[in-house]
């Protein structure tokens, strides 16, 4: 049996096991005296893991949660380091893994094109060259391909049918032609 911890200097100067038998008989100062002793074990583990701050936070909650949750089955208390250890970076392992998988990007406008107002002939200018480049590289083209383009790009949009009677293409070819995988 643990002894009684009544005052909060008691829990700092109690040696590990014995803070835990205390947070399993349900003492709450005995949990917050083992949070405070191993705070900063936890912190360098998530930290050395090189994960964000708001990530090295997460992974001291998540912790912290497991070591709550598992205190009950834990078999040797003088371990408790250990075993702490051991879920942080099983922890900072998990959130390293997550954070990959999500970028935040924001909000709609991050993929708005920004529209710079003309600043003058400069911009003119480029604007002009950049039609210019474009239409001589659709004068290149042959005349089929000029008139696909010209149907893919119109505001209406063409069925298969449509442009398989507009190019003279049989109907069966264009109904294979679906996603933008022929079949032959």
């Amino acid at each position: 049996m643990s002894p009684s911890l009544t005052e909060r200097s008691d829990a700092t100067t109690l040696a590990t096991a014995d803070l835990i038998e205390s947070c399993r008989e349900g003492s709450q100062t005995a949990w917050v005296a083992l949070v405070r002793r191993f705070s900063p074990l936890v912190w360098a583990v998530a930290r050395s893991h090189r994960v964000s701050r708001t990530d090295c936070e997460e992974v001291f909650q998540q912790t912290w949660l497991r070591a709550y949750q598992g205190l009950h089955t834990l078999q040797s208390p003088e371990r408790f380091a250990a075993w702490l250890t051991t879920c942080a970076k099983r922890e900072s392992l998990k959130q390293r893994e997550r954070a990959l998988r999500y970028v935040p990007v924001g909000g709609p406008e991050v993929f708005d094109r920004p529209t710079a107002p003309d600043s003058g002939p400069e911009s003119a200018v480029l604007s002009n060259e950049r039609r210019d480049e474009v239409l001589d590289a659709l004068g290149r083209l042959s005349a089929r391909d000029q008139a696909l383009l010209g149907m893919l790009s119109a505001d209406e949009e063409c069925s298969y049918d449509e442009v398989s009677r507009r190019l003279g293409w049989p109907a069966a070819r264009s109904a294979r032609c679906g996603r933008g995988r022929c079949s032959g």
